[in-house]
């Protein structure tokens, strides 16, 4: 079930009516229906991909309420569940890989490492993964954590521990939610019908419509031309291949992710953000920090915060003060570095079992990060020495367009096929120089012509507006202090463009949503 099919808002508005007409105690059940609903219609040809995510919730939830009760024991109980968890999700998502990685060995060492059994094991489980595995596992691990170390109670009743870790719109995308986050919202009170809820719900959803269905299926015929043949796409438009895929991503992903906390909102439970602007920022490490926020967030507080505390990396801080002093960090923070190299491996790993995406979107940012942070002396006193304004437009702008371009050049490794692929495609980047593609209407031969170029870049504008305008406050905030008219024809504007100008229809095969395949 796509969120950009009637089906899907056929589904919701039926969700929205029955919800609200409920009495309290029983609205949390009516969510829990609703979301196996939905998960079953994501998993009706996997079923017993189905029937794993629901033993895997219900192990989780059992061993948090023994954790609960038997505090000498929830140790090994703790640590069990966590294996049981990561193991799930290894088999799941990465047997496949990692098969691949030992055929390759073997290769290598002119030996046959293939095995019926091992294959059968990774056929099956590519066939049956659970859907959503890459989000609702991250859920349950924090979850259960987070009961191990006191921070949450455990709940008492199954249902609620498989409403938290499958609540329908979290089962598209994310964002990936912790305790904290959401609360008790899904069940602490009566949600009743609020309109300017609703307003506010739909105003996120009609953007996001407009940010996928106009713009970024715009921008993917382009970046598929291209990438798919970049062979005979050489020299600069490989790099506007790879600025337009990071618009797409970005457009795809932000855009999926205002219909689904749009829609949490009408239902009165308040997702947490997942974007915020994030080519505004000056530095990868801020723009990571605005990109796909709930990921980072959950990698950083149960993955390289414990990893900083752990007994080996205590051990070489004690080591780099022994020798350097305390003040070590300044010169050479050996295990920052370290854990924040685990971390990308991880994040990296995470978008998908291949190299391409462990380097793209994993290694080659921490390269980028640590270097930024072990050269900072020295751009510190560039600066001096140059006597540069940090302060104006244009160096802030300058750090901006430095800053996407790195992320850009990570990012196409995501989108290219194999990592081998990625490399080739930068090698004919640079084996032609031809700006001449710029004036000749190379582009309008690709899928697009004048009228559908114009659409494009009138939403890339928009939505740079749009971004301009939320750095300073909710855009949100803003059309509301205007007149009802001047509200009305904003949004009725942008559904006419969604209704004119986006693509979909029985004839158009709409582009899945790019994080949903994860």
């Amino acid at each position: 079930m796509s969120l950009i099919s009637l089906e899907y808002f056929a589904f919701f508005l039926l969700v929205c009516i029955v919800y609200f007409l409920l009495p309290a105690r029983a609205q949390w059940v009516w969510l829990l229906i609703a979301s196996l609903v939905f998960y079953y219609s994501l998993s009706y040809y996997t079923i017993p991909g189905m029937i794993a995510f629901v033993l895997i919730i219900l192990i989780n939830w059992a061993g948090s309420l023994y954790m609960g009760e038997e505090c000498s024991k929830s140790s090994t109980v703790y640590k069990s569940i966590l294996i049981l968890d990561i193991v799930s999700l290894v088999l799941f998502k990465y047997s496949k890989f990692l098969y691949d990685i030992i055929l390759a060995l073997g290769e290598l060492f002119k030996a046959d490492f293939s095995n019926d059994v091992c294959g059968s094991i990774v056929f099956f489980t590519q066939e049956n993964c659970p859907e959503r595995i890459s989000y609702f596992a991250l859920i349950i691990i924090a979850y259960i954590t987070d009961v191990y170390f006191g921070r949450v109670k455990a709940f008492k009743n199954p249902g609620k521990t498989l409403l938290f870790a499958s609540y329908f719109p979290l089962m598209t995308s994310g964002p990936i939610i912790t305790h904290k986050d959401i609360g008790e919202q899904l069940w602490d009170k009566k949600h009743g019908f609020s309109y300017d809820r609703f307003v506010r719900g739909m105003e996120r959803v009609i953007w996001g419509l407009f940010k996928k269905m106009v713009v970024s299926e715009r921008l993917a015929v382009i970046v598929s031309r291209i990438y798919d043949y970049y062979e005979a796409y050489n020299g600069l438009y490989i790099f506007v291949a790879a600025a337009m895929f990071a618009m797409q991503l970005y457009c795809d992903f932000s855009g999926l992710m205002d219909i689904v906390l749009g829609c949490s909102e009408v239902l009165g439970i308040n997702l947490p953000e997942n974007f915020d602007t994030p080519f505004y920022s000056t530095n990868l490490s801020e723009f990571w920090r605005r990109w796909h926020i709930t990921l980072g967030g959950f990698l950083r507080d149960y993955v390289m915060y414990p990893l900083q505390k752990a007994k080996p990396f205590e051990k070489l801080r004690k080591v780099f003060r022994k020798k350097w002093g305390r003040n070590y960090a300044q010169k050479f923070d050996l295990p920052l570095y370290l854990s924040l190299m685990i971390t990308w491996f991880l994040i990296g790993l995470w978008h998908g079992g291949g190299w391409n995406y462990i380097f793209g979107v994993g290694l080659y940012m921490w390269a980028v990060i640590v270097l930024g942070l072990i050269l900072k002396p020295v751009f510190s006193w560039i600066v001096k020495v140059l006597h540069i304004n940090t302060q104006c437009f244009s160096y802030k702008m300058f750090l901006r367009i430095r800053t996407f371009f790195l992320f850009m050049f990570g990012l196409s490794f995501f989108r290219a096929k194999t990592l081998k692929d990625g490399f080739l495609m930068w090698k004919s980047a640079f084996s032609r120089f031809n700006p001449w593609i710029f004036f000749d209407e190379s582009f309008f031969k690709m899928g697009l012509d004048r009228r559908e170029w114009g659409v494009l870049i009138f939403g890339l504008l928009l939505l740079f507006a749009v971004s301009y305008i939320s750095q300073k406050k909710d855009v949100r905030d803003f059309i509301k202090e205007q007149n009802f008219v001047a509200r009305l024809f904003v949004f009725a504007f942008l559904f006419v463009m969604i209704i004119t100008f986006g693509y979909y229809g029985a004839e158009f095969n709409a582009a899945d949503f790019i994080y949903g395949r994860f």
